[in-house]
């Protein structure tokens, strides 16, 4: 596999690939719980591999993942259910009482992420790349990430930008899904990172009730042939998208 992460591109090397497919694939995550059997940065790291798969059949690139920035204190399953929280052992608190010195309400954190991803496109468009496809992990990451693209795209017409969920790219079809921690996203990781996954954990435990898992039961429905078949669809379809984009920018 030639190199397709930007970052570790020698200067003629970005020259050579550039005047090919001048397109930038950026994952979109962070940290979570998903479940017993999942590494916590799942949506990241099932983003970053997508973009990484993504590069290689267009000839684009794979731009790092973005894991930061997001808000805390809204939308993640550790905020929503104590049973997640008392797994990873954290402290209980209120966030205003811990984090009393930061000043930063959910709106205003929001606001500081969109701001972090508008600036990362003008970083995109500042290195001459004419279409970016944002790959949103994190699910709750689209609304405001579709908002930026919006923006984006009306300011700057020599780069566009579409931003989705992984099942947003490719045609509709059920070989591809969306859940949490459960049959999909179970699968996506299970074939693109097998290391971060251990189905082991539920050994004898088949009825035991699954803690921040919400789909199809995993242990009965997961697959890594589930997860290639979709990840392919997705693939093709990221592909098709960033040469779409590349036709609207001028």
């Amino acid at each position: 596999m030639k190199k397709v992460r930007y970052e570790e591109m020698l200067p003629h090397e970005i020259i050579g690939r550039r005047k090919k497919f001048p397109a930038a694939f950026i994952g979109l995550g962070g940290l979570e719980w998903h479940g017993e059997h999942l590494a916590v940065g799942n949506d990241a790291l099932k983003a970053e591999k997508l973009c990484e798969l993504a590069a290689e059949k267009t000839g684009g690139f794979a731009f790092p993942t973005l894991w930061y920035g997001e808000p805390r204190i809204t939308r993640l399953i550790e905020v929503k259910y104590e049973d997640t929280r008392s797994h990873m052992k954290f402290k209980k608190h209120k966030f205003s009482e811990k984090y009393r010195g930061y000043k930063k309400s959910p709106e205003e954190q929001i606001k500081f992420y969109k701001e972090l991803l508008f600036h990362t496109l003008v970083q995109m468009n500042s290195l001459e790349m004419k279409a970016v496809c944002l790959l949103c992990g994190h699910y709750p990451l689209h609304e405001w990430a579709s908002e930026v693209a919006e923006e984006f795209n009306s300011i700057f017409s020599d780069t566009q930008v579409f931003a989705g969920i992984e099942f947003h790219y490719p045609k509709k079809s059920k070989c591809v899904g969306g859940d949490h921690a459960a049959k999909w996203e179970t699968s996506y990781l299970w074939y693109l990172r097998p290391d971060c996954v251990d189905m082991s954990i539920f050994l004898n435990r088949k009825k035991e009730k699954l803690v921040g898992v919400f789909g199809d039961d995993p242990r009965k429905e997961a697959s890594v042939e589930v997860g290639r078949k979709a990840c392919d669809l997705i693939v093709k379809g990221m592909a098709l998208k960033a040469a779409e984009l590349l036709e609207k920018a001028n």
